[in-house]
């Protein structure tokens, strides 16, 4: 496993020290390790084939000894029935040995073994120069270099080994003219066999090697699947995959299944928009750049509970249909954190009435209205008279109370015709936009009577409240509302001066009570 390992690693990396190189000569593996590694991979079929070999050496040399009588009588008979024989019992004697071997080097050397002692023997059986003997001495050394599974430095001594014992056998005591011509073949059919087995040898470890990165190709597309399966379904972001043309979900996470609650499969990603309409946006944009990164919109789970959502989505062109997939970050929690701060940074968190801030940021605005229609613009100051005297008597609480009660009393009498805001303390502000200043005047005494007529109820006792209102038109050529709350705060102070609990407007130059 090791060698094999180191296989696998040396095809991944050519340029490592085990690099796949092949030899010129032979066709195997420079490396050492790979070369081992091709061996031991091959050894169960090697195993096979020289088993194979071994049996139809000893059956077909069996065979032979009828061949061989017909040298009854001759001197050559008593060289070939030996000499048969230990072909036979080299051939029997070695498949024995070859199934007790137990590495495949081992192995190798029992087919050494039996390559040098029947070339011996079947040189000395074709001494007897016959047609078949001529055969024989072509054959078994292209039966070495073919059929023996052996590395190539075996296989070519093998075969050139018995080729020159084959010749030496054949011409022993013969003096054939053909002698040179039969050297030359030889001499042919060894270039011609090394030339064969390198090839083969070479195609044989190239077609291993091409084996083994398919299977790692394999094996890593197969890891990157999974892999991606696994951070898919492991992912902390809801995930959703849906079919682009038809929106339907065809997968999803744990966490989708988690933040959606329910069964989500083979339902419409749109249904799960509180407004579809978004889907739709979603899509064009999608369209249009190929992905989508922080839409935001409003989800539906399970529970028919609202989530804030950051949306993001990427087309994916697969071979059978495309499709959408997608990821949800819940910002609930973020947005009402929002919401909050913005609200803290715009009410009065005691009465729930927008602050200074929010009163100047919306009096801007109506100003530039009024200034491009020409309609009206007032404003009323409110102040609670004698509010001291409440906080001394009923202490702070009592009068955050009066305070609350007030302000519900001003939304009331106001209801969608202005802003009320609370600019600190018992002082207060209404802004009234397409109003002029009787109207203004009318709606501050309507206040001021409301006010005068409530009651505060507490566990010690009741609280009484009174109102000072100064009225004052805003001037559409001043920019800010300053101008006008200062002469709105001069009729509120002349409001205090003249006796409290009543209104005053500010006129063009002087102040003059009308109520």
């Amino acid at each position: 496993m090791d060698k094999r390992r180191h296989a696998d690693d040396a095809g991944l990396c050519p340029h490592d020290e085990q690099s796949p190189e092949l030899r010129r000569s032979g066709g195997e593996f420079r490396s050492r390790v790979l070369e081992d590694a091709f061996i031991a991979e091959r050894a169960s079929d090697n195993h096979g084939q020289a088993r194979m070999l071994l049996i139809a050496s000893t059956i077909l040399n069996s065979l032979f000894f009828i061949s061989d009588w017909r040298f009854a009588g001759t001197p050559h008979f008593w060289l070939a029935i030996p000499a048969r024989a230990v072909v036979v019992l080299a051939s029997a004697l070695c498949l024995l040995m070859l199934g007790r071997a137990p590495s495949p080097l081992r192995r190798q050397r029992v087919l050494v073994g039996w390559m040098t002692v029947t070339g011996i023997a079947v040189g000395a059986l074709v001494t007897s120069h016959s047609d078949i003997a001529l055969f024989v001495a072509i054959m078994l050394p292209m039966i070495y270099y073919l059929a023996v599974p052996v590395a190539f430095r075996w296989t070519l001594a093998g075969g050139a080994g018995c080729s020159l014992t084959m010749l030496v056998g054949f011409e022993a005591w013969h003096r054939d003219p053909t002698l040179p011509g039969l050297m030359l073949a030889m001499l042919t059919l060894n270039v011609a066999m090394v030339i064969a087995v390198s090839r083969s040898n070479r195609l044989e470890r190239l077609a291993w090697l091409s084996a083994h990165a398919e299977r790692r190709s394999r094996e890593a597309l197969s890891r990157a699947k999974s892999d991606g399966e696994k951070m898919f379904t492991a992912s902390p972001v809801p995930m959703v995959v849906t079919g682009a043309h038809d929106g339907r979900i065809v997968r999803h996470n744990e966490s989708a299944l988690h933040f959606f609650g329910g069964e989500v499969n083979d339902i419409s990603i749109r249904s799960l928009y509180v407004d579809p309409d978004d889907r739709d946006q979603l899509l064009k944009i999608l369209a249009r750049d190929g992905e989508v990164r922080d839409f935001e919109t409003r989800v539906r789970r399970a529970d028919e509970s609202i989530r804030t959502v950051l949306v993001r989505s990427t087309r994916v062109e697969l071979a059978d249909q495309p499709i959408i997939m997608s990821g949800f970050i819940d910002i609930s929690d973020r947005k009402a954190a929002e919401q909050d701060l913005a609200w803290l940074a715009s009410t009065d968190p005691l009465t729930g009435l927008p602050n200074r801030l929010n009163f100047f940021s919306t009096g801007r605005a109506e100003m530039m209205l009024a200034a491009r229609t020409g309609a009206p613009l007032t404003l009323l100051m409110i102040d609670l008279d004698h509010f001291k005297h409440v906080n001394d008597s009923f202490g702070h609480a009592g009068g955050d109370e009066a305070l609350r009660v007030f302000a519900a009393t001003c939304r009331a009498t106001l209801g969608d015709r202005g802003t009320v805001a609370r600019l600190g303390g018992e002082e207060f502000v209404i802004l009234l936009p397409k109003t002029d200043l009787a109207s203004a005047v009318a709606l501050a005494e309507n206040l001021r009577q409301t006010v005068e007529r409530m009651e505060v109820a507490l566990r010690r006792g009741s609280i009484r409240l009174t109102a000072s209102i100064g009225v004052a038109r805003v001037d559409m050529r001043e920019r800010e509302l300053d101008a006008a709350l200062a002469r709105a705060d001069q009729a509120l102070y002349e409001a205090k001066h003249r006796g409290r609990n009543r209104v005053v407007v500010a006129g063009p130059e002087t102040l003059r009570r009308v109520v």
